[in-house]
C-alpha cells in the first residue's frame, strides 16, 4: 500500500486470497489510480494496475491491508486483463473461471458492481458467467 498510494490488493492475489480462486498466486496484484509498476523483492512481486479514479472503491481495511471485496477484484481483473486484449483475456477470464468457486459472490452485488463499470466491461463479465 506503501509504493504506490492508494492502492489496494486485488484480481487475482485477492480471489486467492479469499478462497474463491483455488491456484496459488505468487505474484501480489494491487489495483491503484497512478502508472502501473511492478516491484521485485527477494521474496515477493507486487504488480500495480492502474483503474480509472471512479472505478477506486469496493475494498476493505483489513488491519494495515487494504484487500478488495470479492466481486469488485474479479470485475478488475476483466477491466484490468480485458482492457487491450479482449479477445485473448476473455480466454484467459474463462480459464480462471474453472479453478474459481463462483458460489463464493454475491451475484446481485456483482451485477450492481459492474453497473459502475463500462458497457465492455459489463459485456464481458455477461460472457465468461454463461
Amino acid at each position: 500500500m506503501i509504493l504506490r498510494y492508494p492502492s489496494y490488493l486485488s484480481m487475482e492475489y485477492a480471489l486467492s486470497r479469499q478462497g474463491i480462486l483455488s491456484q496459488a498466486v505468487y505474484t501480489l496484484t494491487l489495483v491503484t489510480t497512478k502508472l502501473p509498476y511492478t516491484y521485485k523483492t527477494e521474496d515477493a512481486t507486487y504488480e500495480y494496475h492502474q483503474i480509472h479514479k471512479t472505478l477506486f472503491w469496493g475494498y476493505e481495511k483489513e488491519g494495515f491491508v487494504n484487500i478488495a471485496e470479492p466481486e469488485k477484484a474479479f470485475l478488475d481483473l476483466i477491466y484490468i486483463r480485458c482492457k487491450k486484449k479482449r479477445d485473448a483475456g476473455t480466454t484467459m477470464i474463462k480459464s480462471l473461471l474453472d479453478d474459481m468457486d463462483v458460489d463464493g459472490f454475491d451475484l446481485e452485488k456483482l451485477r450492481a458492481y459492474s453497473e459502475r463499470f463500462s458497457p465492455k466491461t459489463r459485456k464481458i463479465l455477461h460472457e465468461v458467467m454463461e
